[in-house]
C-alpha cells in the first residue's frame, strides 16, 4: 500500500482520558507504524501533562486553545490550509463536529473520514439538528461506525448509505502487571471464588446495580463468589447502599480507579466480565471496546443486548448476551454461565483469540485506508 498524507482532526486526545481519545491516539500511532505520514490537530483545553506527552510521540500533535466557539473555527482554517498543500490526502474527523466547518469543496483531492462513535447521534430526530448533521455527513466520502448499531442509528442523518461502514475499533496489548499489581488484586479478591469483575464508569447504563442486585441468589449457589467494581462514578454511593440492603456487602470490592498494570492484575485474577449495558435516555454503549480489553486477557464476558455490545460479545461464542433491564435473565445467564467452568474457560480462550486476530490497531487502520482508497480488504 503507498504512503499516505493524513491528517486527524479531533476534540478528543490524550493526555486527557477517554474512548474516543484512546481510540484517535491509537489510529494515529497504528497508521504511523504502517507508514503514512500522520499529523494530528486537536482542541487543547487545559489538562496536566500536555507538553510532555506530545514531546514522547512520534508525529507532530497541534493543540489548540481559546473559547471553544473560535477554536472550531481556527481548527477549521489551520485544517483548511494545511490540507491545501498536501497533493493526494485523507482526513480523519473524530466525529461529525470536526468535519462541520471544513470546506471540503476546496479539497477535492482529500479522501474525508468521519468516525461514528454512537451517542452523537440522537435518537429522537430534531429537524433543525438532522439538517446539520447531514449536511455535514454530505461531505465525507467515508461514516465509519464502531458497530452495527452506530450504523443503524447514524442512517437517519446519512446522506447517502453506500458510504456508512462498520469498522470495529482495536485494542491494544494490556500491560503487564507486576509483583505489586498482583499483590493488589490478591488483596482485593482474597480467597473467594468464583470472581465477577465490572471494569468502567460507575453510571446506570453499565449494569454494576443490575449484578448487585443478582448477588444473593448467586451466593447461594457461590458461598464464596467476590464481584470487582473497578472504576468511579456517580452511583457509587447507590451502588454502595444497595449491597449494604442486599446483605452482599463482604462480597462486594469497589476497587476504584486502579492503574494498568492493576486493571491486568484483576481481570487476570476474574473469572468472569459482567457489564450488562442498557440504555438510559440517549445514553448507550455504542461498542464497548472494554469488553474486548478483558478478552485480551482471556476473559469472556456477559453483555447487554443495548447499544453495540453485540459487536463486541458473540453471544455464545465469546461470552453471552442478555436483556441488561431484566433481573431474572442476568442471573440466569450468569448461573448458567457459571455451571460449566471448562465451557466458561473456553469461551475466554475464543474471545482472546478473536482479539488478537481481528481487533489489533493495525488490521483497524489497514481496513480503514482499504475503505478510503477503495481496495478489496486483505489487497
Amino acid at each position: 500500500m503507498p504512503s499516505h498524507n493524513i491528517i486527524i482532526s479531533t476534540q478528543n486526545y490524550p493526555p486527557a482520558a477517554g474512548g474516543i481519545q484512546n481510540y484517535m491516539h491509537e489510529l494515529a500511532s497504528a497508521l504511523h507504524q504502517l507508514g503514512h505520514t500522520v499529523r494530528v490537530i486537536c482542541d487543547a483545553p487545559s489538562a496536566d501533562g500536555q507538553t510532555e506527552f506530545d514531546k514522547n510521540l512520534a508525529f507532530p500533535v497541534e493543540r489548540l486553545g481559546g473559547p471553544k466557539v473560535l477554536r472550531r473555527y481556527r481548527k477549521a482554517r489551520l485544517l483548511q490550509s494545511q490540507l491545501a498543500e498536501v497533493e493526494h490526502g485523507i482526513l480523519i474527523c473524530d466525529s461529525w463536529k470536526s468535519l462541520e466547518l471544513v470546506n471540503t469543496d476546496k479539497l477535492p483531492h482529500i479522501c474525508c473520514i468521519c468516525i461514528a462513535h454512537g451517542m452523537e447521534f440522537p435518537a429522537q430526530l430534531q429537524p433543525k439538528k438532522q439538517q446539520r448533521i447531514t449536511k455535514t455527513l454530505s461531505r465525507a466520502e467515508l461514516l465509519l461506525a464502531n458497530s452495527e448499531f452506530t450504523a443503524q442509528r447514524a442512517t437517519p442523518y446519512a446522506p447517502d448509505l453506500s458510504r456508512v461502514h462498520v469498522l470495529h475499533p482495536g485494542v491494544t496489548q494490556p500491560i503487564k502487571p507486576s509483583a505489586n499489581d498482583l499483590a493488589a488484586a490478591k488483596d482485593w479478591c482474597g480467597q473467594n471464588t468464583p470472581t465477577l469483575i465490572t471494569v468502567g464508569r460507575l453510571e446506570a447504563r453499565k449494569g454494576q446495580d443490575k449484578i448487585i442486585a443478582a448477588l444473593p441468589k448467586l451466593l447461594e449457589e457461590h458461598p464464596k463468589l467476590s464481584y470487582l467494581i473497578v472504576g468511579s462514578g456517580p452511583i457509587q454511593d447507590e451502588l454502595t447502599a444497595s449491597a449494604m440492603a442486599l446483605g452482599v456487602r463482604d462480597n462486594v470490592k469497589f476497587c476504584g480507579r486502579v492503574s494498568d498494570g492493576e486493571r491486568s492484575a484483576l481481570l487476570q485474577t476474574a473469572d468472569l466480565f459482567v457489564m450488562p449495558c442498557r440504555a438510559v435516555g440517549d445514553s448507550v454503549e455504542g461498542f464497548g471496546i472494554v469488553y474486548i480489553e478483558a478478552a485480551m486477557l482471556g476473559l469472556p464476558s456477559l453483555a447487554g443486548h443495548a447499544g453495540g455490545a453485540g459487536d463486541a460479545v458473540i453471544d455464545g461464542h465469546t461470552g453471552t448476551l442478555c436483556d441488561g433491564e431484566s433481573d431474572k435473565e442476568i442471573y440466569l445467564s450468569i448461573k448458567k454461565m457459571l455451571s460449566n467452568s471448562e465451557e466458561l474457560k473456553a469461551m475466554g480462550r475464543r474471545a482472546q483469540h478473536r482479539a488478537e486476530t481481528e481487533l489489533q490497531w493495525q488490521q483497524v487502520a489497514t481496513k480503514l485506508l482499504n475503505y478510503a482508497t477503495k481496495k478489496p480488504l486483505g489487497v
